[in-house]
């Protein structure tokens, strides 16, 4: 038990969540891409999309554009993972740097800039604990950096599945323990829908950190799994 203990102490080390952008909570209004700077690099008439409407050049990337509105999604929790997906794809068909394997150096740039930056969007969005953090970066707030406010009840719980990932003896028992946890999963994430909704960001943070150690138990699983399998 001592050695769970230590385990979980240390994974809470981790959970430290320090936000490089601070902005409010944007609205939920429908944007496509459309970007801060105002005047075409090659033409310089006007251009807020990604694409100049003037001369066709691929703009100078836009770290600073709201992932939502990037992918064309208002700021909000729920969304659906088809939908993201689909405008993924369609949005690096834009700007995929084979496009623009003669275009200009500084078009070569900003497609592989884009392709990078679409991608760090989607795996950001797709995934709800990412997507839950990054909404809480966007509001201004920070992950609690240890786990004193967490519920002792659940801490226990975390140790018990710990320990039941360590005697599990069989791909099985393993599968079944993932599986658990996987449902456990989809319920905090309905539960962080509504708690987003209700603007509480206290219950919000506390969510998140207990879908962590679901996480990082899930990932204790599948290694063991791989090693069962090599073994």
């Amino acid at each position: 038990m001592r050695r769970v203990v230590s385990i979980l102490k240390t994974k809470s080390s981790e959970l430290v969540f320090r936000p490089s952008i601070k902005c409010s909570i944007v609205p939920n209004t429908r944007h496509y891409a459309s970007l801060s700077t105002s005047v075409c690099w090659n033409c310089q008439k006007p251009a807020k999309q990604m694409i100049c409407a003037d001369c066709g050049s691929l703009q100078d990337v836009d770290n600073t554009i709201n992932y939502f509105k990037l992918l064309d999604f208002p700021t909000q929790f729920t969304l659906q993972s088809q939908q993201l997906t689909q405008r993924f794809r369609q949005l690096q068909s834009r700007v995929h740097p084979d496009k623009y394997s003669n275009k200009t150096s500084r078009e070569q740039t900003n497609s592989a800039d884009w392709s990078s930056l679409i991608n760090k969007a989607y795996k950001t969005l797709s995934a709800p604990v990412e997507r839950g953090q990054y909404m809480l970066q966007l509001a201004g707030e920070e992950m609690p950096q240890d786990n004193s406010a967490l519920n002792a009840t659940f801490l226990m719980a975390m140790m018990e599945r710990n320990e039941e990932v360590e005697e599990a003896d069989n791909s099985a028992a393993l599968e079944k323990l993932s599986a658990n946890i996987s449902q456990e999963l989809e319920a905090f994430a309905e539960k962080l829908t509504t708690q987003f909704e209700a603007n509480d960001l206290a219950a919000v943070k506390a969510t998140l950190v207990e879908m962590k150690y679901l996480h990082s138990i899930q990932s204790s699983i599948k290694k063991k799994q791989q090693h069962l399998m090599s073994a």
